[in-house]
């Protein structure tokens, strides 16, 4: 399998280096908007008129949102899959019930019709979107959910000023975060090239069978969810 060139950036932006202090800065650099986003994603995996039983992470990374959804019922299971080992073990020490895969999102290591839901965030700009909406359809139980979220870039003037003023401090904050530094020079320039993902991931789901596919933006449109639901 060739893997998307996202994954490249993937592997540079999180390593061993930054793993112990993923979840500061995601907090730092989202300011503070990280855990209302996955608060939303959690919402929609809850809306259903049974609670899921089995729930698939996708780049779970240090398991925010992993540890989030575990907490919705004592019948669920979180199966928590990231590429990064290092983050998964961050993970572990956090939250020893959680299921946990080394792997990528565009090759899942399950069967097919094994989870009631798939969440991701900040996946989609890494990834073949197509692939893994494929993926994800073959290894989702009918009646599932899946749910995208990830970074858009903004459509209006002022807040795009205000967004590219963020990004020019969070390149300079990482001087002072040296781990960090690779990231905070690149991730906005990713965001941009990648802005289509909203569209791309609904066109595709479509395409594949998934029904009712809806994306609502969030924080004055730098942030997008999208769902569907297999039939």
């Amino acid at each position: 399998m060739i893997l998307h060139e996202g994954y490249n950036y993937a592997r540079k932006f999180f390593n061993a280096s930054n793993a112990a202090t993923y979840d500061s800065v995601v907090c730092f650099a989202t300011l503070g908007r990280d855990k209302m986003w996955k608060t939303q994603i959690a919402k929609i995996v809850d809306e259903g008129e049974f609670i899921p039983t089995t729930i698939l992470e996708l780049a779970a990374g240090t398991g925010i949102l992993s540890s989030m959804l575990d907490q919705m019922s004592d019948k669920t299971t979180v199966h928590s899959l990231d590429l990064t080992l290092d983050y998964l073990k961050k993970a572990r020490e956090k939250h020893p019930t959680l299921s946990l895969i080394n792997s990528t999102a565009e090759l899942l290591p399950f069967r097919a019709e094994t989870f009631d839901s798939i969440v991701s965030s900040y996946l989609a700009k890494y990834i073949d979107i197509e692939t893994v909406v494929q993926e994800s359809w073959r290894v989702l139980k009918h009646d599932g959910v899946i749910v995208f979220h990830d970074f858009t870039f903004p459509k209006n003037p002022m807040i795009e000023k205000f967004w590219k003023f963020h990004f020019l401090l969070l390149r300079l904050s990482g001087k002072l975060l040296k781990e960090w530094a690779p990231t905070f020079e690149r991730l906005d320039k990713l965001i941009s090239k990648t802005n289509p993902w909203p569209g791309d991931t609904i066109r595709y789901l479509r395409k594949t069978g998934f029904v009712k596919p809806f994306c609502k933006c969030h924080t004055l449109g730098t942030s997008a969810i999208v769902s569907a639901r297999k039939p």
